[in-house]
């Protein structure tokens, strides 16, 4: 009780000794009263080195004020445990008369929400126990009711309460759709919100605006790694008393690599001004603090990497000499030497841009250089992949024509970044936010340097002594960690966490090198899909059903999105650091008899880990622990949300995690917290370990029960998941399919080719009023529809069964792009059944791909025709290898297309078949591929 005491009455900064970074934007007046509040509420301010403007001893700093992490000791900083937070820090906390939580407070750029304070309108319940964990887990706050604090209203209107409580107080705040938060969690970038922000958001108007050009304020002074021309003869003047003495050369010596092939003059120039900054310029890569070459090869590149020391390129240095101030090389992907022989895998890809321009785009360019890739200036037909910042563009279009893969820059950056080609499945690559200019996010990606390490600088193999000793000896029963060195931003939607499955990878020798340059481990691909589907897999949210199931023959389909609900916890570490591997490694004998081979290789392995283990102890005991600890760069995807346990310390408790920023006595309070939970307000539910594991995935479509009625969309969906059953929108991946009745809409035809259960409403009305599944239930009878699709249902699922999503494997079916229900649908329809979907819009030049055979075993029908389709008996004959398909309607625009596709295919020496819809939706629900003439478009007169 005596300690309880004497702590209640400890000063509210008594443990706290204080360092402050100077900087521009950190006025001398605001950082004096920073000191002097710490001091005065029994903190302690500690004094930088005069010579550069450093902590001379960091283990005696708890706290480190700055508006960046631009500072050389940041690393360092975050690995021994000491908070990095901006001066909001300082002024809530005393506010409050409490320590404040220091993660929302971070400047560490990769917690991207750092600044948002949010509160929800009229949301589901599942939507906005995403979006809050979301926000939390990237350094944001939740704020239940409406406070000063708040400065994001999440809405799907702008009569809401809330909204109309905001403008009447005239609080500074913004009121957004949703749709914000969920497509910031996709890209793992904070993009602008005016497309998403009441009133009027363009998001929402019925013909949506062009994204507007927008500037790229992150690749300056970084657009390319060998800078041009000459930095000015002496550096600029310091606009500030602290900046006089702030120059990252201070003390320094800088070696300057052979590899940058620069004059004498030149030479001599960089080494003045290196001198009129405090530093001198060093010959002896040993001796140097700072390494600047052209590529990450090279003996000296070796040794200063392997020894920790500041490494960069002449960008760099051409940056810091112009703005008199250090920034971190890491920070910037064209800072750092580039890989002189590219990216594995990037060597026979021909790559595009379109609507990047400016900075932005030179740095594309030269980044696509560096990769290894061949830019092109102009797309052509043979190109591989094309990068555009939205879809707007006629260069986008012509992709889409010729099947180029379309992707965003963030794809460039990470392949980049993680020395691999990066999977184009990642969803993230493929986002393009329809009233978004993406370049206005372009240069955030940061380097992986534990994968560079891996690849460039690994650590030097040592001879294996001969004695016999376990590896194992110094941890007999700790068990070896896999690490999970990257979190990319598109998990954040994820409803559970799920670990990595990295392995341990032994450092690569110098002849292995291009081989460990090829791996793969950022990115875990997907698992096949096998007839027995996995239990407990992290449920997708299904949206209101209302758009998709518009009947694909519609003239004007409807087509809406839903934010997919995102779930993950906040977590308590600001930033993951580099690494700094311990240099020594376990020398432990290992067993190298012939007999024992694989137990050697096994060994071997665990060997080469040592390091790692022992920074895994390291990391642990450190504050926030494995996980949660360290420097995160933008490394923001696998987050989980676990039950925090109880804390039973006697320390000083932050307001993290323990209070919600809640209005207090009025309307609209000043934001303060409140100790304790009000009467009435229920616990917020911080686990799922209660549900069962999901059994089924379902498709509801033809069925408008939530249309415009999201409340009971959500609570139906709970009890869906109560029962093991989890609701998606992945034709692929679709064990029970409601309808009324057959439909023609674009989720039932092409959920079809997953040969799901099939049943009408009935079912799904059982498990919702009586709790429980109806067993056994009868697949869904439509007598009408059967002898429209000339077969039964079941007979269609049967065959389905056996084709696998393989019916059209080796087909390329052309599709218009005016075709009623939309290219994009039949895209799917195509693609989910193992062909390929191509936009037609009557270009020139086009090469048509003729039918292929693939080795798969042909689909389900009745004789597999000579191209190992299957087909009916009477017209296999009329499939063969030199038949071309286009799918188009009867529109104007669409028949002046067939005269253009038939000369097309003719002079390529093909038949050009242009059919209706039916053929291809006939094919899909039938799941064999048959022939009428009476699908066929006639050549108008």
């Amino acid at each position: 009780m005596a300690e309880e005491a004497n702590y209640e009455a400890m000063p509210l900064f008594g443990e706290v000794h204080l360092a402050i970074i100077p900087s521009d934007r950190l006025d001398v007046e605001e950082a004096d009263e920073i000191v002097r509040t710490v001091v005065a509420s029994g903190g302690t301010h500690v004094m930088l080195r005069a010579s550069d403007q450093q902590i001379d001893d960091l283990s005696a700093v708890t706290h480190i004020v700055s508006l960046d992490i631009e500072f050389p000791q940041y690393s360092r900083a975050i690995e021994s445990g000491i908070f990095v937070v901006k001066p909001s820090w300082i002024h809530q906390s005393h506010r409050k008369g409490k320590l404040a939580g220091p993660r929302q407070h971070s400047p560490d750029p990769s917690q991207f929400f750092h600044d948002v304070v949010m509160t929800c309108g009229d949301l589901p319940d599942g939507d906005k126990d995403a979006i809050m964990a979301g926000v939390m887990a990237l350094g944001g706050q939740y704020s239940g009711p409406l406070t000063i604090l708040t400065t994001h209203i999440v809405t799907l209107r702008d009569d809401h309460t809330k909204c109309v409580m905001a403008k009447a107080k005239k609080v500074n705040c913004k009121s957004v759709l949703p749709h914000w938060f969920d497509t910031c969690f996709r890209l793992g970038k904070k993009i602008n919100e005016r497309p998403y922000m009441f009133p009027n958001p363009p998001l929402l108007h019925a013909v949506l605006p062009r994204p507007a050009m927008g500037d790229s304020p992150h690749v300056g002074g970084a657009t390319a790694a060998m800078p041009t021309g000459t930095p000015p003869s002496t550096p600029p003047p310091s606009p500030s008393k602290t900046r006089k003495n702030l120059n990252a050369f201070m003390g320094k010596k800088v070696k300057l690599s052979p590899d940058l092939k620069i004059g004498q003059s030149l030479t001599r120039t960089l080494g003045e001004l290196i001198s009129h900054g405090g530093g001198m310029m060093t010959d002896d890569v040993g001796e140097a603090d700072i390494y600047i070459g052209q590529y990450r090869d090279g003996a000296d590149y070796l040794a200063a990497s392997r020894a920790r020391k500041e490494v960069a390129n002449l960008s760099w240095l051409y940056h810091v000499i112009n703005l008199n101030k250090y920034t971190n090389p890491l920070s910037k992907l064209l800072h750092y030497p580039v890989p002189r022989k590219g990216i594995p895998g990037f060597e026979n890809m021909k790559i595009s841009i379109s609507n990047y321009n400016g900075e932005a785009r030179t740095y594309l360019e030269n980044v696509i250089k560096y990769c290894g890739a061949e830019f092109t200036k102009t797309m052509k037909q043979d190109n591989t992949h094309l990068i555009t910042a939205h879809t707007r563009s006629e260069k986008y279009e012509a992709a889409q024509e010729w099947n180029i893969h379309i992707t965003n820059h963030l794809w460039l950056e990470e392949s980049y970044a993680k020395c691999t080609v990066q999977t184009l499945s990642n969803a993230k690559y493929s986002t393009f936010p329809p009233v978004t200019n993406l370049s206005e996010v372009c240069g955030q990606t940061t380097l992986e340097m534990k994968r560079v390490e891996q690849v460039f600088f690994p650590a030097p193999r040592e001879s294996p002594p001969k004695t016999m000793q376990s590896p194992l000896s110094n941890a007999k029963s700790k068990p070896i960690p896999h690490y999970h060195y990257t979190l990319p931003a598109s998990s954040i939607a994820a409803a559970s966490y799920t670990p990595s499955k990295t392995a341990i990878i032994d450092p690569p020798s110098s002849v292995a090198e291009e081989a460990e340059d090829a791996e793969t481990e950022s990115e875990p691909e997907e698992e096949p899909k096998t007839t027995k589907k996995p239990l407990g897999r992290p449920s997708k949210v299904a949206p209101t059903p209302a758009a998709e199931d518009a009947m694909i023959n519609d003239e004007t389909p409807a087509e809406t999105t839903t934010a997919p609900s995102s779930r993950g916890g906040p977590r308590r570490a600001t930033a993951t650091p580099r690494h700094l591997d311990d240099e020594k490694e376990n020398t432990s004998p290992m067993v190298t008899t012939s007999g024992r081979a694989a137990r050697a290789k096994a060994l071997e392995r665990i060997h080469n880990a040592a390091p790692d283990i022992a920074l895994y102890e390291k990391e642990t005991k450190r504050k926030g622990g494995v996980t949660h600890g360290g420097r995160r760069a933008n490394q923001v995807e696998d987050f989980s949300s676990p039950v925090p346990d109880p804390k039973k310390s006697k320390k000083r408790k932050s307001d993290e995690n323990t209070y919600d920023v809640t209005a207090e006595g009025s309307d609209l309070s000043d934001g303060e917290t409140q100790a304790k939970l009000a009467k009435g307000v229920k616990k917020v539910k911080t686990t799922t370990s209660d549900l069962p594991q999901v059994r089924y995935r379902m498709m509801v479509t033809g069925d408008d029960r939530w249309v415009g009625n999201m409340k009971q969309e959500d609570t139906d969906k709970r009890k869906l998941r109560a029962l093991g059953i989890s609701l998606t929108l992945d034709p692929k991946d679709v064990d029970i399919l409601v309808a009324p009745s057959i439909k023609r809409t674009r989720k039932f035809v092409a959920a079809l080719a997953s040969a799901p259960l099939v049943v009408d409403t009935r079912y799904l009305d059982a498990a919702l009023t009586q709790n429980k599944l109806v067993e056994n239930p009868s697949t869904l009878l439509d007598r009408k529809a059967e002898e429209a699709m000339g077969c039964t249902l079941v007979d269609a699922l049967k065959r389905a069964k056996l084709n696998q999503h393989q019916l059209l494997r080796g087909w390329s079916i052309f599709v218009t792009a005016e075709i009623a229900g939309g290219f994009e649908t039949y895209k799917e329809i195509i693609n989910v059944n193992g062909g390929e979907a191509f936009l037609y819009k009557g270009r020139t030049g086009l090469t048509l791909p003729k039918r292929r055979l693939r080795d798969a075993p042909p689909p389900a029908g009745s004789q597999p025709s000579s191209s190992g389709t299957a087909v009916d008996d009477k017209d296999a004959r009329e499939v063969k290898y030199d038949h071309i398909y286009l799918v188009a309607g009867d529109s104007d625009a669409e028949v002046k297309l067939f005269k253009a596709f038939r000369a097309l295919a003719e002079k390529q020496g093909l038949v050009a078949r242009v059919v209706k819809s039916e053929w291809l939706l006939n094919a899909a629900m039938a799941q064999e591929v048959r022939w009428d003439g009476e699908w066929e478009w006639l050549s108008p007169a």
